[in-house]
Order: C-alpha cells, then sequence, then structure tokens
C-alpha cells in the first residue's frame, strides 16, 4: 500500500461553530424578583409556554428556552425568583452560579433583569447587585400599565443612562414591546449596548475587594480572572459569613477560588468591623442610597395614591378573624363547585360514551369479545374521562386564586395557623401543590429557607389529597352520601368531598408539629412573603395551565 501523500494525511482543521449560530448560540440569564412578571415574559420571549403563579418559589429549576433575531440565535435561561445576591435559599445560590459559571455551566453572554414599575426601589436592589458582575445587563421594565394606573412617571431614558443598561419596557401578555426587547439583547451580547455602571462603595472596602480579587487571581488555580474576579471578591468580602460563604467553600466553585483569597477576605471582613464599618449593613445602605440617587432624576409621582384599592382589600382578605371566614368559605366555595358547574359536563360525557358504546355493540355479536369492547374499553375510558370537568375546574380556580393575587394572602393567613406547628406560611404553597400532586409540591418547597422547615414540609406533603385520589373521592361520594343541600347552600356531596380533603390539613400539622419537636429541633426562621397587588387574571395563563394539567 503506498503512503498516503503529505496533502491527504493533513489533518483538517477544527471546525467551531461561530458565536450566535444555532450551534453555538448566544447564552442569556433572565433573572428578576418573584412576582414581576419574569416567566411571563419569559414565555414571550422563547414562545414557550411555562407555569406562572402569583407567589415566590414557582420557578424552582433553570428553565430553557430559544429565539432568533435576524441570524443571531439566543439561548435564555430562566433563573429562579431572587431579591438578592446575598442568597438566603438554595434557589437564590442557583442564580449566584449561573451568573458566575461554576462547574459544568458556562458564564452567560448577557443578563436580562425583569424589573417591576410600580416597586422600582426593591427591585433595583437586585439590579445594582447583578450591575456588579462585568456582563451585559438589559432591563425588562413590567407593570408598566399598573404604574401608569397610580400616578407614576418613569424617564426611561434617564433610568437607562443613570444604570448603563438599556431600559425597555414591556407588556407580556399583549406582546408588546417583544421586538425592542430582544434587539436591546441583540445589541447587548454584540457589545453595542451602554456599558453598566455599578454602585462604587467607600474607598477602603473597594481597596480591599481588589485586595481579594488579586489574591484569587495569583492563586495555583487562576480560573476566576477578569470581571467576574472582582464581582466573587466583592460578594465573598461582603456575604462571607452567611449561606454565599458556605457554598463558596464547599461548592465546585471553590476549586477555582485558592484558599488564600477565602483567608483574605475573612481578615478583611474583621478589619472593616474594626474600622467602625457593619457588613453587610453597609451594602444596604450604600445601594440604596445609589438606587435614591437614580429614582430621583428618572421618576415622578403623580396624585394617585399607589395601590389604595389593594390596602382597603387586605384590610378585610388578611383580617385575623374575618380573613380566615372568607379563606374556609372560599375553600368550600371551590369544592362545592367542582360538583355543581361540573355536572352537565360529565353528564354530557357519559352520555356520549354509552352512546357509542350502543352503536358498537350493534355491530358485534354477544359474547365476551362484545364485553371486552363495549363494557371494557369504552365503558372503561369513558369512566376516567368522566371525571376530566371536575379535575380542569379544580385547577381553573387555584390559578385564578394564584393570578389574582389571592394566593400570597392565604399563605399570610395560613402563617398565623401553622406556626403554632412549627411552620411558616411559605410551607402552605408546597403543601396547596400537594393537592394536585406531591411531586411538584415537594420541589416547590425548595424555595422555604430554612432547611428544618424545608424538610418538615417535603415529609407531610404526600397526606395531601392528591388529583388522583379525586376520582375515587368523587365515585364513593357519589355512590353512598345523597345529593342535598345543607342550609340551603352547600351540597352535602360538596361538603363531604371539602371534609374528605380537610383531613389532610388538620393531620399534617400535627405530623409537623412532631416532627419539629424531635428530629427537627432548632431555632425558628421568621416568615417574610410579598404580598403583590391584586390584578385580574390572564385567561391564557388559566387555560394553558388547566390544559397542561
Amino acid at each position: 500500500m503506498t503512503p498516503p501523500s503529505s496533502a491527504t494525511a493533513r489533518a483538517e482543521p477544527p471546525h467551531f461553530p461561530a458565536l450566535g449560530s444555532s450551534a453555538n448560540p448566544y447564552v442569556v440569564a433572565v433573572i428578576g424578583n418573584p412576582n414581576t412578571g419574569k416567566t411571563t415574559l419569559f414565555n414571550a420571549l422563547t414562545g414557550l409556554s411555562q407555569r406562572t403563579g402569583n407567589y415566590p418559589g414557582v420557578t424552582i429549576d433553570s428553565t430553557i428556552g430559544s429565539f432568533t433575531v435576524e441570524d443571531s440565535h439566543f439561548l435564555l435561561v430562566d433563573l429562579p425568583g431572587s431579591y438578592s445576591l446575598a442568597p438566603r435559599s438554595p434557589d437564590e445560590i442557583v442564580a449566584v452560579r449561573a451568573l458566575v459559571g461554576s462547574g459544568e455551566t458556562s458564564r452567560p453572554h448577557a443578563v436580562l433583569c425583569i424589573v417591576d414599575a410600580t416597586n422600582l426601589e426593591r427591585n433595583l436592589y437586585l439590579l445594582t447587585q447583578i450591575l456588579d458582575c462585568g456582563l451585559p445587563v438589559v432591563v425588562g421594565l413590567t407593570m408598566v400599565d399598573v404604574a401608569k394606573r397610580e400616578g407614576i412617571r418613569i424617564d426611561y431614558r434617564a433610568l437607562g443612562k443613570r444604570l448603563g443598561a438599556p431600559v425597555i419596557p414591556v407588556h407580556a401578555a399583549r406582546r408588546e414591546g417583544i421586538s425592542p426587547l430582544r434587539r436591546a439583547i441583540q445589541d447587548a451580547v454584540q457589545q453595542r449596548g451602554p456599558a453598566p455602571r455599578p454602585v462604587r462603595f467607600a474607598a477602603e472596602i473597594e481597596s480591599e475587594v481588589d485586595q481579594v480579587a488579586r489574591r484569587m487571581a495569583n492563586g495555583k488555580r487562576s480560573r476566576v480572572i477578569g470581571k467576574r474576579s472582582r464581582f466573587l471578591a466583592k460578594r465573598l468580602l461582603l456575604d462571607g459569613d452567611g449561606l454565599l460563604g458556605d457554598t463558596l467553600s464547599d461548592d465546585v466553585l471553590s476549586r477555582a477560588i485558592p484558599q488564600a483569597a477565602r483567608d483574605f477576605a475573612a481578615s478583611a471582613r474583621q478589619r472593616l468591623r474594626d474600622r467602625g464599618i457593619a457588613i453587610p449593613a453597609i451594602e444596604v445602605e450604600c445601594r440604596y442610597q445609589s438606587i435614591a440617587d437614580v429614582l430621583e432624576a428618572s421618576l415622578a409621582n403623580g396624585d394617585a395614591p399607589r395601590f389604595r384599592w389593594t390596602r382597603r382589600i387586605d384590610a378585610v382578605i388578611t383580617h385575623k378573624l374575618w380573613g380566615t371566614v372568607l379563606f374556609l368559605f372560599g375553600m368550600a366555595l371551590v369544592f362545592q363547585a367542582i360538583f355543581t358547574w361540573a355536572a352537565p359536563f360529565m353528564d354530557a360525557i357519559d352520555a356520549a360514551f354509552s352512546s357509542i358504546g350502543l352503536f358498537v355493540g350493534n355491530f358485534l355479536g354477544e359474547g365476551a369479545f362484545r364485553s371486552l369492547i363495549v363494557d371494557g374499553v369504552i365503558a372503561g375510558t369513558g369512566s376516567v374521562i368522566v371525571f376530566i370537568p371536575q379535575i380542569a375546574i379544580l385547577f381553573a380556580l387555584i390559578t385564578i386564586m394564584e393570578d389574582s393575587g389571592y394566593m400570597a394572602r392565604a399563605a399570610f393567613l395560613m402563617d398565623r395557623v401553622m406556626s403554632g406547628f412549627g411552620l411558616s406560611g411559605r410551607s402552605f404553597i408546597p403543601l396547596l401543590s400537594s393537592f394536585a400532586c406531591a411531586v411538584p409540591g415537594i420541589m416547590s418547597a425548595r424555595s422555604i429557607e430554612s432547611r428544618r422547615d424545608r424538610l418538615a414540609t417535603i415529609m407531610i406533603a404526600p397526606l395531601m389529597s392528591c388529583s388522583a385520589r379525586l376520582p375515587v373521592y368523587v365515585l364513593f361520594i357519589a355512590a353512598f352520601i345523597p345529593a342535598r343541600s345543607v342550609a340551603g347552600i352547600f351540597g352535602l356531596q360538596g361538603l363531604t368531598l371539602f371534609a374528605m380533603y380537610s383531613i389532610g390539613l388538620l393531620v399534617a400539622p400535627l405530623v409537623a408539629l412532631l416532627l419539629k419537636r424531635t428530629a427537627l429541633k432548632g431555632a425558628e426562621v421568621p416568615f417574610l412573603m410579598e404580598l403583590p397587588p391584586y390584578k385580574i387574571p390572564s385567561w391564557r395563563v388559566v387555560l394553558f395551565r388547566v390544559y397542561d394539567r
């Protein structure tokens, strides 16, 4: 065999897809506070339909979607809702890891930060921390219609100039502002946008941050260099005594940070304390002072009082007595509606399958095969499908409560009850989700900050009656409970169903109390939850949730 020529023997150079191509798209991290419409905007940008809810902790795992602008391809990563990059829960740690890149996760090319126009001061706190990352940032401003009704006037250009990031007003439900937002993201990843303007701290703090960053770059494993080096140095300096410091020490990211840098950060924190600088309170003070300066130049409030109707409604809805009565009355109505509203649809389905059985049976002779098809396949399928209206109504009503803002109030009310059993109102959301299915209920428990409360909630979630049990309950209630009214308002069957579901709510707290006093003993963590403004539920969200379930 003749040896190959040099031309044929020479290896072809490896081919790497161009950045921004379909094989190598730009990666954009989507982050924001809970209740800002982040997931709804993510759906509008990518065309996906993800679950949305009006309470913290809905988006538990990172969801990925894509879109294309001209010839540029973008991969969006929807991160869990976070209030700060000084994490207090595992979900917020996920956001920090995604922004700095750790393990097998590469750093994104840009960040899309979702900001609620009706609550700029709180939302901009997270944004100012993101600006420290050194990544191009685009701001998607939601709730602009609500802000206008409340008399809030925002100068978008002035706000973007002060932040060093383009500010794009959007209305995701109506698909308004989506095209300008996509173009702004394209400009950001291609370095055509403004440079982020991070908050500057006192000179002594900035000096200590620089020294921590140098020790990161001079370590034996100097992978953490450049812009993210200073961001990590600042977070390690300000949060090193908290959850983030523990994570950086134990996580795979610790391999990129020399031990000398962590030791120096610990000594730097002590030096700052000795000079009378409170760590980490100094960060809150500096950032909110910077936010006040930004808003002074870009925000004008009209005469309309903000959320006046929300406050008036909450005076009743969250009342210690009347709020609880309304909650129980509403839950009873939900289960009553499952029987009353679903009855016509169930009768129609039952009649349809009976007609199909008779029609098919006319073509089959008597015998085992006819019985298999008519009484087995057709009647059996109908006996399952007949319960779909009840399940659909259950999920529709739960979605309406979530999207309207009531679900957060229910969690607030339940905190007063659940705190007596060692849990907080934040456990109410996973437990309520477990009525649909215990698996997503257990997953949503990851948003609970306290590890003890999180474990207790996970262990009692299966005690809730999931939707798979609903057909069994309905079958036995229809067979043994007469269809008569009670007090002329409620049906006895609906009340029975409500009582059967209530058994889980009564037993679960007792089990949680036993766990918190034995295997999960420890100090209690204060319960904090945002009460979002009321809004009209989106019919698209309601219909998709029903269809998805």
